[in-house]
């Protein structure tokens, strides 16, 4: 399924509530996007972006009360797939290879990770 790409703004906002499996408040994710991404928003902003994200279809609300609580519609995982899909199709031609080689330039890659990746493809083998 195709995603509409998120703002990064968003994305933090999106991370907050992916973070849990409860659902949050628009008091709960100020506060979260606050503290973990050392911002300094205002609840205006938060309710804004938050507003962005149910019209994206990325959430939906459900009230209690007066209080408005947030309920995830696309998980995480799903988006991220898609996210690395179409950042390797667009950087590196579709080359998972070529992705991977990107990372030895910046940072070399640990025997724990080289491992793991060859656990992965082990598993694709079959």
């Amino acid at each position: 399924m195709k995603y509409i790409t998120l703002t990064a703004s968003e994305t933090l906002v999106m991370k907050c509530i992916w973070s849990t499996s409860q659902e949050l408040s628009l008091g709960d994710i100020f506060e979260m996007v606050n503290k973990q991404y050392h911002k300094n928003w205002k609840y205006q902003t938060v309710s804004t972006f938050l507003a962005k994200l149910v019209q994206k279809g990325f959430v939906c609300t459900r009230r209690e009360g007066h209080r408005i609580f947030y309920q995830v519609l696309i998980a995480e995982s799903d988006y991220r797939a898609e996210q690395a899909f179409e950042f390797v199709n667009f950087w590196n031609k579709g080359s998972i290879s070529q992705f991977i080689l990107s990372f030895h330039k910046e940072k070399s890659l640990t025997k724990q990770e080289i491992e793991e990746i060859k656990t992965i493809l082990h598993q694709f083998e079959s």
